[in-house]
């Protein structure tokens, strides 16, 4: 079963369904959250654009949690403005800039907890201030650190990711009238950072380049680690040739930088010449990139409404990658062979799933689908 519905808005940023599979959608630029019912029937509105109590200025992200509230991260608040299950505004929970706030969230906990490995601290006074924005940490901590920001305004270190070591090479510079950037050296198939949280409030971690994924407690002690015995893809002259290409031709169909955003200052209008030299230090940087030795066997991580495990594999440039489903209790389910489903954006119950897409006339649409009960995945070897 699929139904498709377009968007009240240009820009849906998050989705979360209910129990009763009610779907709840963040529009960031409306500053509301649409609910639709499992049917695609408008339900309510909740909130909308503003810096007023309820109202929300940059909301990036929704959680339902154990109590039943709406959790909204604003990043223009730097905060979590709560919401009753019929859409009343409750509270709010502002988080203190100078000890470090999120600037991103990676999973909710039911506490309405954010893990997040995005930060950003403030420091300084007033006359002098300095803002130290960062993906890993909010200062000298080793590793990836990853952090949990609780409801009550306080971080604490949940657990710390393994760190490839820096790239080697020259920067990349590029630079125009009183502007200048440094491009640091880049290395292709690193191993990412994912992670994704299940309902008992353990944190699945995948931080290295093999098959595996750590279940993380509350205590940041590491108890299961799952486990496939999949040989890792070695990383050919003709895989590295691949990934160049692939990322010059994103690179050209990105179009050209001709102004600079930053967050809450109006845009600035970069020199002539700015956006040229710019695709051409990109563009630099591509061709001397240096390459891992193997190819990650995980690309993405996401926990289902029956705290399944759907794991994303990594594929070769311009390919398609499997999705193995596994349990916590290291029960391995089956594999989505590429091209069927990919993971999506939201889970739902009695196996709803919601993706968000782009229309051919280029508005945003939400795409939801029910997965037959008996359907059975493909699987590509009989045991794991």
């Amino acid at each position: 079963m699929g139904k498709t519905g377009r968007s009240s808005g240009p820009s849906l940023r998050d989705l979360v369904f209910n129990e009763a599979g009610d779907l709840f959608i963040l529009d960031e630029q409306a500053g509301h959250i649409v609910v639709l019912d499992r049917d695609g029937t408008y339900l309510r509105t909740i909130s909308r654009q503003g810096e007023g109590p309820g109202e929300l200025t940059d909301p990036e992200s929704i959680s339902l949690l154990a109590d039943g509230r709406l959790a909204v991260f604003d990043g223009g608040r730097s905060g979590i403005q709560f919401f009753t299950p019929e859409g009343a505004y409750a509270e709010s929970a502002p988080f203190d800039p100078t000890q470090g706030a999120p600037t991103g969230v990676g999973a909710w906990l039911s506490d309405g907890s954010i893990i997040t490995n995005r930060e950003f601290v403030v420091s300084g006074t007033a006359e002098s201030m300095s803002v130290s924005s960062s993906v890993g940490g909010t200062g000298d901590e080793p590793g990836r650190p990853i952090a949990r920001y609780r409801p009550e305004g306080t971080r604490e270190l949940l657990y710390t990711a393994w760190e490839p070591p820096p790239p080697t090479g020259d920067a990349a510079e590029a630079g125009g009238g009183s502007f200048s950037f440094n491009l640091s050296p880049v290395r292709a198939f690193d191993p990412g950072l994912h992670f994704a949280a299940l309902s008992d409030g353990r944190l699945a971690v995948v931080d290295s380049s093999g098959y595996r994924i750590k279940l993380i407690g509350e205590d940041g002690i590491v108890g299961e680690i799952l486990e496939r015995p999949l040989s890792p893809i070695p990383v050919t002259s003709a895989v590295r040739d691949a990934e160049r290409e692939r990322r010059l031709a994103e690179l050209e169909g990105s179009g050209d930088a001709t102004t600079l955003s930053i967050s809450g200052r109006p845009d600035i209008r970069m020199p002539d010449d700015f956006a040229s030299q710019l695709r051409e230090a990109f563009q630099a940087r591509i061709e001397r990139m240096t390459f891992a030795q193997v190819v990650p066997a995980i690309d993405a991580l996401a926990v289902d409404f029956e705290d399944r495990l759907w794991v994303a594999r990594t594929p070769l440039p311009d390919e398609e990658g499997p999705i193995d489903i596994v349990t916590p209790d290291a029960r391995y389910l089956g594999t989505i062979q590429p091209g069927g489903l990919r993971i999506p954006d939201a889970f739902g119950p009695d196996g709803l799933i919601a993706y968000v897409d782009t229309h051919d006339l280029g508005y945003p649409i939400v795409r939801v689908v029910q997965l037959a009960p008996d359907a059975q995945l493909r699987t590509e070897h009989p045991t794991p």
